[in-house]
């Protein structure tokens, strides 16, 4: 008859995992972060409150999914107002709602789309290189 092996190091190492989970970070969508702007200072950076339109900034490292956006809100609105030189709150593309944690961050999802202006005065060089075949899709962003 063969000995049956020991369970309870599976199980210990069950257990160190199901206690581990809980522990893992949820995304940063919502956080504050500061948004990059040139040197310019007849053109100050975009402000919650004076914002004409969704101002959207990728590769921000303050942002786990690299996106930072200002969105144009009234003062009142979580996301209305500067914390220091963070105007603004890190994003992530989105499907649904509930992809931006709408009950914790005040978030939802709505379709950007940039700026056709913009996106004409680029070269084809710097298109293919930042915005490849997108030219606008889902984030999360303050509601209006």
């Amino acid at each position: 008859m063969r000995p049956r092996a020991p369970r309870l190091p599976a199980l210990a190492v069950l257990a160190a995992l199901s206690a581990a989970l809980p522990a893992c970070q949820q995304p940063d969508v919502g956080s504050r972060c500061p948004f990059s702007w040139g040197a310019d200072p007849a053109s100050p950076p975009p402000r919650p409150e004076t914002a004409a339109g969704d101002y959207f900034e990728t590769g921000n490292v303050a942002c786990d999914d690299l996106v930072c956006i200002v969105s144009p809100v009234s003062a009142s609105s979580k996301y209305g107002s500067c914390e220091g030189d963070s105007c603004g709150y890190c994003s992530k593309p989105c499907v649904s709602d509930d992809d931006c944690f709408k009950d914790k961050t005040g978030l939802v999802c709505s379709q950007l789309v940039l700026d056709p202006a913009f996106i004409a005065s680029l070269d084809d060089q710097t298109k293919d290189r930042f915005l490849a075949d997108i030219r606008f899709t889902s984030y999360c962003v303050a509601p209006r």
